[in-house]
């Protein structure tokens, strides 16, 4: 059977004819269960010491040089999208003083690192791709590949000559502020010392590889990897696939998430066996990948990337009923907006009281659609019945993705679900699952990335940040996030995140960018003015508190949710009650939130802000 299309989901309209929910609640239960661990995020381990290799930057050159020693006026941590965002926003604002401290050897952040054959976005590459009308680059495919985008990239720093301003393959260990002089200290594993007025970090999310501690890691002596440090040194090959090295190989590959599900077509292409090891299986949605229509870029007027992404959050949210937009085509699976529209057609006029129940039985019809279509496509049944999601749409990451469901048709791959354990244990040459050993020639660990809601600012980055008061960040987030916007921090001065936590969110990263680097640019670029008599801004204690408050705001319904998925990184391994009322995203969607900020740099007082 070839790939999946999402015209191949069954024709089911929202909300459909009333399902018998409680045998589907009741399974969801028993799968939830099988899952829960009493060590929850414990249960995975840093890639340090002995496993630090986990984490090298595979194929990058040695670099050797003389430490540097300088002075900038902001200093950007990181170059994927939010780090080069913000440069050129800074840019755009007219500060050049600027430089990018970024520990890989290329660009693109979480793209640059995961390089693993098959790596697509499956965000449209319309919406996605950062300053494609600024570029005038229109992109190959509706969804875009691992090399178009970092190709993008490299055209983005080449535009607005970021490339003098960066210091690539630089780790930095330390960040401290140093309140006599008003200024942050930056020292590297180069042994360089920069100081900088303002810091951005913009360190993203999806870099640092998530190990599972099953023991005997450190003892497994076959060819093994992180899938984000993807060896082609070993499987021969490039993002295209052609891994000729696996041919007569058997390969084992942990994890069904979003890279898996990319990853495991290609390797069923080419090694002699592929075993894929299963604690919980994803939900697979089909998408369209065409080019871009050539009629929609011929409409396209000045203005249109961000009226597009607008739009696509909008939908999301459940805002603007009339607007279409083809960037949620194909996509347009459980979006807010879908389930008002429909429940309008069916007679029910959505309301407050009512809204959760349509979104509840629509969530319902589309996970059963889902599981008729691994039905459907899927030729073993018992095969079939263990690809199954037994939970809510939105429980883990949805996945999208056409011919990750047929690669379980080949003869030459096999699933071995666990069940829900997980792999027991490695021996120097195997995977023991289900008290058998598979003896595997090459090991990939698809098993995710250290993620803010089960992990620390060290342990994702390795930064050992102090500030004002001699707190380390983590410190003073113990207790959970604090800050005004999710952008600034009382006791950081002059810092500034790029990020998911207490700030304007959605599905597409690139817009919530956007907008973080639009107010750090304008923010900075108003405080280096001549008139300006201070040296350094953070938010008072008030500001934070007003703000924590208002990221409080549906955090009984969101916990009542997580409660009922499986464990995974969303709900901190099975224990959503351990995250802190305040580490959530801003809770009225990114559009009013950016219209928040928008107006209160307008406003012009930095109201919130204390400077000195």
């Amino acid at each position: 059977m070839g790939s999946v299309t999402p015209d191949k989901l069954p024709n089911q309209p929202f909300p459909v004819k009333s399902l018998d929910t409680e045998p589907i609640l009741a399974k969801y239960r028993e799968e939830r269960a099988k899952r829960i661990r009493k060590d929850g995020p414990s249960q995975f381990i840093q890639p340090e010491g002995s496993l630090s290799y986990f984490k090298e930057d595979v194929g990058a050159p040695p670099l050797t040089r003389d430490p540097i020693n300088v002075e900038t006026k902001v200093l950007i941590v990181g170059a994927g999208f939010g780090g080069l965002g913000a440069g050129v926003k800074l840019k755009n604002q007219g500060v050049e003083d600027f430089l990018i401290v970024e520990k890989g050897a290329g660009y693109g952040g979480t793209w640059y690192w995961n390089q693993y054959p098959g790596v697509s976005c499956d965000v449209e590459a319309l919406i996605y791709l950062p300053f494609l009308e600024e570029t005038g680059y229109i992109p190959k495919s509706r969804f875009p590949q691992g090399p178009e985008i970092r190709e993008h990239m490299s055209r983005i720093v080449e535009k607005w000559d970021i490339a003098p301003k960066t210091h690539l393959q630089t780790e930095i260990t330390s960040i401290v502020w140093d309140e006599f002089i008003l200024r942050w200290h930056i020292h590297t594993n180069h042994a360089d010392h920069f100081v900088s007025q303002f810091v951005v970090l913009a360190t993203g999310t999806l870099h640092q590889p998530h190990l599972p501690g099953i023991p005997g890691i450190e003892d497994f002596k076959r060819d093994h990897f992180h899938s984000s440090r993807f060896d082609y040194g070993i499987t021969g090959g490039d993002p295209a696939g052609n891994m000729t090295k696996l041919a007569g190989k058997t390969v084992g590959i942990i994890g069904t998430g979003a890279s898996a599900a990319q990853l495991v077509p290609k390797l069923a292409q080419d090694a002699k066996k592929l075993y894929v090891f299963q604690r919980t299986p994803s939900s697979i949605t089909p998408r369209h990948n065409q080019p871009p229509d050539p009629s929609i870029i011929a409409s396209l007027k000045p203005g249109w990337q961000k009226a597009r992404m607008s739009d696509f959050a909008n939908i999301l949210q459940g805002e603007n009923l009339d607007v279409e937009s083809t960037a949620l085509e194909g996509l347009d699976v459980l979006t807010m907006r879908t389930i008002l529209k429909e429940a309008r057609k069916a007679g029910i006029e959505p309301k407050p009281e009512n809204i959760p129940e349509l979104y509840r039985q629509a969530d319902f019809t589309l996970m059963e659609s889902l599981r008729k279509l691994i039905e459907d496509t899927v030729t073993d049944k018992e095969t079939a019945d263990k690809l199954k999601p037994w939970y809510a749409f939105m429980c883990k990451r949805p996945v999208f993705h056409n011919d990750y469901l047929p690669a379980f048709n080949k003869p030459n791959v096999e699933l071995i679900d666990t069940d829900g354990k997980g792999v027991s244990h490695l021996t120097d040459s195997g995977v023991v699952a289900n008290n058998k050993e598979y003896e595997v020639d090459l090991l990939i660990f698809s098993t995710g990335f250290e993620f803010e809601t089960a992990s620390t600012f060290y342990r994702r980055t390795g930064i050992h940040l102090v500030g004002s008061k001699g707190q380390t960040f983590d410190e003073k987030w113990a207790g959970g996030p604090s800050t005004l916007f999710g952008i600034h921090v009382r006791d950081f001065p002059n810092l500034f995140l790029i990020g998911p936590v207490q700030a304007g969110v959605t599905a597409n990263s690139t817009h919530t960018v956007y907008v973080a680097a639009d107010h750090i640019a304008e923010v900075v670029a108003g405080c280096l003015k001549e008139e300006m008599d201070f040296q350094a801004i953070e938010p008072t204690e008030e500001a934070e508190e007003d703000w924590g408050k208002q990221i409080e705001e549906g955090r009984e319904a969101r916990l009542e949710f997580a409660k009922g998925c499986p464990p995974g990184y969303y709900n901190k391994e099975g224990k959503p009650e351990d995250i802190p009322a305040r580490w959530g995203m801003y809770p009225k969607g990114i559009e009013v939130y950016t219209k928040l900020i928008r107006e209160w740099r307008e406003e012009g007082s930095m109201k919130g802000l204390e400077r000195r």
